[in-house]
C-alpha cells in the first residue's frame, strides 16, 4: 500500500480525487494547499497529486511542494502549476475547456417534451 496526499486547491474534483485513491485501497489524505512542506513530509507520503481549482493565485504553496517532492501528479490547476513552476508559460485557450457532444433523446417524456431529437452541447475543442 502506498500513501498519497491529495492537495485541495478549491476545485470541484478535489474529493473525487481523493475518494477514487481511497477506492483503489490506498491510504490517502486530503491536505490543504496552504500547508507547509513540513506538515506533508511528516506524512512521509509515497506521492502527492494537487488537484484542480479556480485560479493560479488560489493555488497556495504548491509550487513549494513540487519543489520539494519526488512523486507529483497534476490534474487540471495542479498541472498548471507545475508547468508554471518550471518555466512554461498558462494561458486560456481559444475555445472552451469542455468537449462538444451530441445527445439523442431516445424516449421523450414530460421532462424532455419539446427538446430536438439530437443536440449539441459545449465548444468544440481546437
Amino acid at each position: 500500500m502506498v500513501k498519497i496526499i491529495v492537495i485541495n486547491n478549491y476545485g470541484q474534483t478535489c474529493h473525487l480525487i481523493h475518494r477514487a485513491v481511497r477506492d483503489l485501497d490506498q491510504e490517502v489524505e486530503l491536505m490543504k494547499n496552504t500547508s507547509s512542506i513540513d506538515d506533508i513530509l511528516e506524512k512521509k507520503p509515497d506521492g502527492l497529486i494537487l488537484s484542480g481549482g479556480p485560479t493560479l493565485e488560489r493555488a497556495g504553496n504548491c509550487s513549494t511542494y513540487i519543489k520539494g517532492l519526488p512523486s507529483i501528479l497534476g490534474i487540471l490547476l495542479g498541472h498548471q502549476v507545475m508547468a508554471k513552476t518550471y518555466g512554461g508559460a498558462v494561458k486560456t485557450g481559444s475555445a472552451g475547456g469542455y468537449a462538444a457532444i451530441q445527445i439523442e433523446i431516445i424516449e421523450e417524456n414530460d421532462i424532455l417534451k419539446g427538446f430536438a431529437r439530437r443536440q449539441m452541447y459545449g465548444l468544440p475543442c481546437r
